[in-house]
């Protein structure tokens, strides 16, 4: 693929990341608006525990990636993949079946409704899994443009089935089911044919092995971040102030969806130059400086204009959290930058900042469990480690610089 292909192509994904973004943000509102603070917060925890088990999708994910960037031979990318689906399919019925068997426990243990939601989204599991290594072919391969209308495939079927549903009266089961049904639909739409049959045993599951921990580890960490403490608010306070919880959240988390496909886009690039021996660092320095902008951009508006959204997006019922928008957008931002940094090693097959990552999510989980009065406390805590962390990563990244010139 040409130089002009990729960049149109990239352009591409881009835009449609946005509409994404856009459609998944209506749905939520939608959902905030029509159910309620109580029963948005069983909404918010199911497509919460979507994206803490996204860790798991996106090493696969980037795992298929990288290894379909950097492996020539059709026969071991044909083995690659073959390998990959075969653990996808493993790993996505274990976690079906163990979602299943402790849903009565989920049920009591977050202060839900009914069990029945967890039931219903654990069908869905073992596809997503799947779908998540038909991605990562899509972008080791650039094709951005497949790739993007994969994300648009999940986000038109959830947000059709979910929203039919809960006119008819389904409510949170509804929206269990719009999930389950998206991800079955995007698998088998997305399905690749191999078109080699593998001739030779593949040999690299060593070192594939240990980069798709690597990306599992860190991918984790970044669920911990994002997502842990709307978990543990759901845990500690009452199902209405969840419910604004999540919708401080969900707003504030804008800066991370809104420069997720730059660092998406940068990961194969830089992989690749690599692999050619060419220079990779101005991509990681323009990578670095989109992002800065855009998260400052809309941490600006959130700091400025909080009441503004909050009545927009959700309405009067939500308005409290006005306050502690512009600190939890900010607190998101500061994640933000440190991604571009991870994301950049990662693709040079450098862990450190894994590691750091990782450890900021432990950290921030014990705080919080430690220290939750209130969202301002809760909120602080994210600021102070955020910082610290993007702190840590700016330094990891002069002392790199420094030794590699050495």
């Amino acid at each position: 693929m040409t130089k002009q292909n990729i960049i149109k192509n990239s352009s591409m994904l881009f835009i449609s990341t946005i509409i994404v973004n856009a459609g998944n943000y209506a749905i939520n509102l939608l959902l905030g608006r029509w159910l309620g603070p109580t029963d948005f917060s069983e909404v918010s925890l199911l497509a919460t525990f979507l994206l803490m088990l996204s860790f798991i999708a996106l090493a696969f994910q980037l795992t298929a990636a990288k290894y379909t960037t950097s492996l020539q031979n059709k026969n071991e990318q044909a083995n690659l993949i073959l390998w990959l689906k075969k653990k996808a399919y493993l790993i996505g019925t274990v976690l079906m079946f163990s979602l299943i068997i402790s849903a009565y426990f989920l049920h009591f243990f977050f202060q839900t409704s009914h069990y029945v939601p967890f039931l219903i989204f654990a069908v869905g599991l073992p596809f997503y899994l799947l779908m998540s290594i038909n991605r990562g072919i899509l972008q080791g391969q650039h094709q951005y443009k497949q790739l993007a209308l994969s994300y648009q495939y999940e986000m038109w079927a959830k947000l059709l089935v979910s929203l039919a549903l809960i006119y008819l009266g389904f409510k949170v089961n509804g929206v269990a089911i719009g999930l389950s049904v998206s991800l079955i639909f995007t698998w088998w739409i997305t399905r690749i044919r191999d078109e080699h049959h593998p001739e030779t045993k593949f040999i690299q599951k060593k070192e594939i092995l240990s980069s798709f921990l690597a990306i599992l580890i860190y991918e984790c960490s970044q669920i911990l971040i994002n997502n842990s403490d709307i978990i543990l608010v759901k845990h500690f306070f009452k199902p209405k102030d969840a419910g604004t919880y999540a919708a401080l959240a969900l707003i504030g988390r804008m800066v991370y969806f809104g420069t997720w496909t730059v660092v998406t886009m940068l990961f194969p690039i830089v992989i690749q130059l690599e692999k050619e021996g060419k220079k990779h660092h101005k991509h990681f320095l323009g990578a670095l400086v989109i992002v800065i902008s855009l998260s400052s951009f809309i941490v600006l508006i959130c700091y400025f204009y909080p009441s503004f959204l909050i009545h927009l997006l959700f309405g009067n019922a939500y308005i409290a959290i006005a306050p502690m928008l512009g600190k939890y957008a900010l607190a998101t931002a500061l994640f933000s930058f440190s991604n571009v940094f991870v994301y950049y090693y990662l693709s040079l097959n450098k862990h450190i900042p894994v590691y750091m990552t990782i450890t900021a999510g432990f950290t921030q989980i014990i705080f919080i469990v430690f220290f939750h009065q209130n969202f301002q406390e809760i909120i602080n805590i994210q600021i102070i480690i955020m910082a610290f962390l993007f702190l840590s990563m700016i330094a990891f990244h002069i002392f790199n610089s420094f030794e590699k010139k050495l």
